[in-house]
C-alpha cells in the first residue's frame, strides 16, 4: 500500500505502538472492528468539540486574550510535504500569525496531548505559519453542570507553549522515523517484549507469536515492569517457570505457588469467621452507573458516576429464599431521588449486612448521592457502615484457585465456583456495555422493539451481578 500522508492520528499511533501502527496500513484485515466503547469515546469528543466551537464563536477573553470570532477557524487543515495536521481551533492575528487550540474531552493534560500539539505546531511552522501559542482546551470536572452550561466555567484552557517548544526537535525526528517505519515493505520481527497496557493481548504479539502459554507472568498481580522484563530476559514467560528464588511479594509468591502446584488453597477458619460476622437480613447490592462528559442531570460534574440502576437480592433469615428487587431509570431526566426512594423501601436503614463486590465503588456512589440529596444522607451513610466487600475473601487470599489467575473480579470467580452461571449467555456481558446500551436506550436511538429488549437485557445483567454474589456466598458456606 502506498502511504501519501502522515496525520497527527498516525503519529500518535506510531508513538503508542510502532508495530500496530504499521499493521493498520499494511494488514488492515487483521485490525479489530471499531468497538462500541471506542465509538462512545469519539461521541464524547465530538460533544466537547461542539461546545468549544460555541465558546469561541461567542468571543470574549480567554487567558487574557481577546478572541475575535471573525478570526477563528475550526478544523483548520494544513499540509506540508508528507505531513497533515488538522487543528481543532485556530485563532489568527493577521496573515499567518496564529494560535493553535487542541480540544480534548479529558479533564487533565496527558502526554499524548502534548505530542498531538507538538506535531501540529511542527506542520504549521514548516508550512510558513507563525505560531505564537499552543493551548489545550479540556473539561473542568469541578463545575456543577447546568443547562445551558457556562462554557467559560465548564471548559478550561491551559497554555502549554513552553512544553511544546521544548519538544519540537524531538517531534521532527520522531515524525521522520514514523514516516520511514510506515513505508517499510515488511515489518521486522522484534524480540518478545511488552511495551503497552495490552500486554500479551497486543495485536502485534497475538499475530506474530504462536503457542503462547495461557497463564503467564503478566497475570501475576501487580508485577512491576522491571520484574516482568527481568523474567523475559531469562526466557521466562510461563508462570510455571518462575524460579522459587525470584523476588516476589508474599501475595505474588502465593499466587505463583497455587499456579505451579495446581492446587486450591482455602483458609476455612478465616472464611467461617467472616460469614459468622454477617448479620441478617443479608442484602446483596449492585449499582450500574453512567459517567458522561456532558452530565445528563444538573449539579453533576463531568464524568461523575450517576447511578441509573440497582439490583438487590435480600435473604431475610437463615434458610430463607432470596428475594429480588430492582430499579432502572427509564430516562436520563428521571429523578435519581426516585431510585434512592425505591432502594430504601427494600433495604432496612439499621439492620443487616450489605454485601457488595468492590466496596469502594458502591460506597463512593452512596456518599455522592447523600450530598446531592441530603434527605437520604443518613440512610445512605447507614448502608455504607454495614457494607462487607465479598471480594475481600479472594483478595485477602482466603480462597485461591489456579483458575482465578490471580484475579478477584466477580467475572473470574463466578465461573469457577458456580460454573452453571455465566455472563457469556447474556446479551450484555459487562458494565461498560451496560452503560452504553442504557445511553442509547434513553437517547431515542432505538426502535420500540429494540428499546424493550435492551431494557430487559439491562435488568438481566444487573440481576446476575447480585445473584452471582448470593451463589458465591452459598458456595463459601460449604467450605
Amino acid at each position: 500500500m502506498t502511504i501519501n500522508k502522515l496525520s497527527k492520528t498516525d503519529y500518535l499511533s506510531y508513538l503508542a505502538c510502532p508495530e500496530e501502527f504499521w499493521m493498520q496500513y499494511h494488514q488492515p484485515e487483521l485490525m479489530p472492528a471499531f468497538s462500541l466503547d471506542a465509538q462512545h469515546q469519539v461521541e464524547q469528543g465530538k460533544i466537547i468539540d461542539r461546545l468549544a466551537q460555541e465558546w469561541f464563536r461567542e468571543g470574549g477573553v480567554i487567558l487574557g486574550q481577546a478572541i475575535d470570532p471573525a478570526q477563528v477557524s475550526f478544523q483548520y487543515r494544513v499540509e506540508q510535504g508528507n505531513n497533515l495536521a488538522i487543528a481543532d481551533v485556530v485563532v489568527f492575528h493577521g496573515g499567518k500569525k496564529c494560535d493553535i487550540y487542541e480540544v480534548k474531552a479529558s479533564t487533565k493534560l496527558k502526554e499524548e496531548h502534548l505530542n498531538d500539539l507538538a506535531f501540529q505546531r511542527m506542520v504549521f511552522e514548516a508550512a510558513g505559519y507563525e505560531v505564537s501559542g499552543t493551548y489545550l482546551v479540556h473539561v473542568n470536572n469541578k463545575y456543577p453542570f447546568q443547562h445551558p452550561p457556562d462554557l467559560s466555567q465548564f471548559l478550561k484552557v491551559k497554555n502549554v507553549t513552553t512544553e511544546i517548544l521544548a519538544m519540537l526537535e524531538h517531534t521532527i525526528a520522531e515524525t521522520k522515523a514514523a514516516w520511514e517505519w510506515m513505508n517499510l515493505p515488511v515489518l521486522p520481527k522484534r524480540p518478545l517484549r511488552v511495551t503497552c497496557k495490552h500486554k500479551l493481548n497486543c495485536l502485534y504479539i497475538q499475530n506474530n507469536y504462536q503457542g503462547l502459554p495461557t497463564y503467564t507472568i503478566f497475570d501475576i498481580t501487580r508485577l512491576h515492569t522491571t520484574k516482568s522484563t527481568a523474567l523475559l530476559a531469562q526466557g521466562i514467560l510461563d508462570i510455571q517457570d518462575v524460579p522459587v528464588d525470584f523476588d516476589l511479594s508474599d501475595k505474588q509468591r502465593q499466587q505463583v505457588n497455587v499456579a505451579q502446584k495446581n492446587e486450591i488453597q482455602i483458609d476455612s477458619p478465616a472464611i467461617q469467621n467472616i460469614l459468622q460476622g454477617l448479620s441478617y437480613p443479608l442484602y446483596f447490592l449492585d449499582y450500574e452507573t453512567f459517567a458522561y462528559v456532558e452530565p445528563p442531570q444538573e449539579r453533576l460534574v463531568a464524568y461523575q458516576q450517576m447511578v441509573f440502576q440497582y439490583s438487590l437480592h435480600v435473604i431475610e433469615s437463615p434458610g430463607s429464599e432470596a428475594q429480588h428487587f430492582e430499579y432502572l431509570m427509564p430516562t436520563k431526566a428521571s429523578p435519581m431521588e426516585t431510585l434512592i426512594q425505591d432502594l430504601a423501601k427494600h433495604l432496612k436503614p439499621t439492620e443487616g449486612t450489605v454485601l457488595v463486590w468492590n466496596e469502594g465503588f458502591e460506597k463512593a456512589r452512596n456518599r455522592e448521592m447523600g450530598k446531592l440529596f441530603p434527605k437520604y444522607a443518613s440512610f445512605l451513610d447507614s448502608v455504607n457502615e454495614r457494607v462487607y466487600d465479598l471480594m475481600k475473601v479472594f483478595r485477602d487470599g482466603h480462597y485461591q484457585h489456579p483458575k482465578f489467575k490471580g484475579k478477584t473480579s466477580i467475572k473470574k470467580v463466578l465461573p469457577v465456583l458456580c460454573p452453571e452461571l455465566s455472563y457469556q449467555s447474556l446479551e450484555i456481558q459487562n458494565g461498560g456495555a451496560a452503560v452504553i446500551q442504557w445511553h442509547h436506550l434513553t437517547d431515542g436511538r432505538m426502535t420500540d422493539i429494540e428499546a424493550e429488549k435492551t431494557y430487559q437485557d439491562l435488568l438481566g445483567y444487573c440481576c446476575l451481578d447480585t445473584w452471582a454474589m448470593v451463589r458465591i456466598w452459598e458456595e463459601l458456606g460449604k467450605v
